[in-house]
């Protein structure tokens, strides 16, 4: 199978600036420790809607919501373009909001079929403008790609709003995938709103400690027959899953998180399932880091991972 690695560089979602440079940081890695990655894969770069970040923010309960509606229908199509070409994309961002693209365009490329997603990541990402405490849509993409919305603390404009509606149609119109077919492994940092919909819906959620208890290959086999039902998956990997002493380069640590093998295995274990169609590897911020450890740790993790696709 071919792979594809899709440079998706926004960071209008997120509330530190950085993770736009999150290729170029892998990049510098691949040169510095003689690593092929960018030779396994052709690249593909979208063009970014960054600019709205010098601009007067209209929306204070989803920063620059604005900007993300282009580059969000782009991502959409690019991912939809090369998994309909029997291409597999790997989706390096970015905040996690670029996951509203991705995971659309997966659903946009298989609109009949069930669409399981695993999101590898601290955070639940399932607040709304309703309900955050931050306005930064990388918080959000959960939540709007299952359009599920409560009444909260906030009271944001009709203008968001708008927009917030017009991005939950992207790729196809209506949820891209139900609460059940949704896993969180690594979640460990959410708000009570968000734990509110975990336990209304009944979410899985799979710990680190949990997955300790098991072992990384015993929760990929839970994770994968949990979604049994699906006839896709998309994974959705965010670098503040992994513990604060591997790396600061992320725009919100966490203590307690993956080791870089955990991960690893994590992501091996899901790629080698043929349903798995894209792969997200977000939140990679140079900017906070030190002597670029956190793109280092991200590459070791994202190389064995070419063989294993290519060879499905």
């Amino acid at each position: 199978m071919e792979v594809r690695l899709i440079e998706a560089a926004s960071e209008i979602g997120a509330g530190t600036r950085g993770t736009s440079m999150g290729m170029a940081a892998l990049r510098v890695a691949a040169w510095k420790l003689g690593s092929e990655l960018f030779g396994h894969a052709e690249e593909s770069i979208l063009r970014d809607e960054n600019d709205v970040l010098y601009e007067d923010d209209k929306s204070p309960n989803a920063h620059h919501i604005d900007g993300l509606i282009r580059f969000e229908s782009d991502l959409a199509y690019e991912v939809f373009k090369y998994i309909r070409n029997g291409v597999f994309p790997i989706v390096v961002g970015g905040d996690h909001s670029i996951a509203i693209g991705s995971v659309s365009g997966t659903k946009m490329a298989f609109p009949k079929e069930r669409l399981g997603v695993v999101w590898i990541d601290a955070h639940a990402d399932l607040h709304t403008p309703w309900t955050t405490p931050s306005g930064n849509v990388h918080g959000m993409p959960l939540a709007l790609l299952m359009q599920i919305e409560k009444k909260g603390r906030n009271k944001p404009q009709v203008y968001t709003m708008a927009t917030w509606d017009r991005l939950r149609k992207i790729g196809v119109n209506g949820p891209k995938l139900a609460p059940a077919d949704l896993v969180f492994i690594g979640l460990r940092d959410y708000e009570p709103e968000e734990r509110a919909i975990i336990e209304e819906h009944g979410i899985k959620v799979i710990t680190v400690e949990d997955l300790r208890a098991k072992g990384a290959m015993a929760t990929v086999q839970e994770t994968l027959k949990h979604l049994s039902a699906c006839k896709r998956i998309h994974v959705s990997f965010d670098v503040d899953s992994l513990d604060p002493s591997i790396s600061v380069g992320t725009g919100t640590p966490v203590p307690g998180g993956l080791t870089v093998e955990e991960a690893a295995l994590l992501l091996q274990g899901l790629c080698r399932d043929v349903r798995t169609a894209t792969l997200d590897v977000v939140e990679i911020n140079p900017a906070l880091d030190d002597k670029n450890a956190m793109a280092e740790a991200a590459l070791s993790i994202m190389e064995p991972l070419f063989p294993i696709l290519r060879n499905r």
